[in-house]
């Protein structure tokens, strides 16, 4: 795969603290990433009542989404100094990866790193009337919660961090669409999508993008940029940033 990326200049739409590790791999393949920080988060705190449930130690289950609810709520869980004794189960590699880093394993890691695919075969390993704790952004779909709560589970939700567009972003991404000089757009989630897209709606730069491989994450991602009117050319599986470049490798040697 060495340097494979042609020298095509690349959309690199992840947070300032993220952006750095896919900006990395787009160099050694031969890519040129542009940095415009699509998204940035902000945490929140662990609200009282979830904090007297997790003392009484009332939860089966913890179900994250995301690397960033796992630093959020490890974080939180330092400051009122509680330790976890529920099981966990996660979405994604990064997810699964960020609870490990913080000394412990997950007990449940579904085939397919959606929410849809995570009911599913959840339900088949927990009993009616456990109770869940769901730790996710503001911006996370309902459906997760909503799908167990069908199956007979109590689910609680957590918001531990907020998404939001940076606004000094703005400025700088008009600048670089209006360059003519992107190839590729790269997007890592429905937010950075959704955040892009009404940028270049408020602009009216569609037809800067005409020309350029877009690329998504997933099936909810690309159902946010075709909602907005931008064909997609690559669809990844797995829904992982690896699998995003992978997919590239092989569209562009193709």
């Amino acid at each position: 795969m060495a340097k494979s990326l042609l020298g095509k200049k690349i959309l690199v739409p992840r947070s300032k603290k993220q952006a750095s590790v896919l900006s990395k791999r787009i160099n050694d393949l031969g890519g040129i990433p542009v940095e415009v920080p699509l998204i940035a988060f902000r945490e929140k705190p662990l609200p009282e009542e979830v904090i007297v449930s997790l003392k009484c130690q009332v939860y089966d289950w913890l179900v994250f989404t995301s690397r960033n609810g796992v630093e959020a709520f490890f974080k939180e869980i330092n400051r009122v100094e509680l330790t976890v004794v529920s099981k966990i189960a996660v979405i994604g590699e990064k997810t699964t990866a960020a609870v490990s880093e913080h000394g412990y394993q997950a007990d449940f890691i579904p085939s397919q790193f959606v929410a849809e695919q995570f009911a599913k075969e959840f339900v088949t390993i927990t009993e009616k009337n456990q109770r869940i704790l769901i730790v996710k952004g503001n911006k996370s779909r309902e459906f997760l919660a909503e799908a167990l709560r069908k199956d007979g589970l109590q689910v609680d939700e957590a918001i531990l961090y907020e998404t939001y567009f940076p606004k000094e972003s703005e400025e700088l991404l008009v600048e670089e669409v209006k360059k003519n000089d992107l190839e590729i757009l790269l997007f890592t989630s429905s937010s950075t999508a959704q955040h892009f897209m009404q940028v270049i709606k408020k602009y009216q730069l569609m037809n800067n993008l005409e020309s350029c491989i877009v690329i998504s994450i997933g099936p909810i991602t690309t159902e946010t940029l075709e909602s907005y009117g931008l064909p997609v050319t690559i669809t990844a599986e797995p829904y992982t940033t690896d699998s995003v470049l992978e997919h590239l490798v092989q569209y562009l040697t193709n």
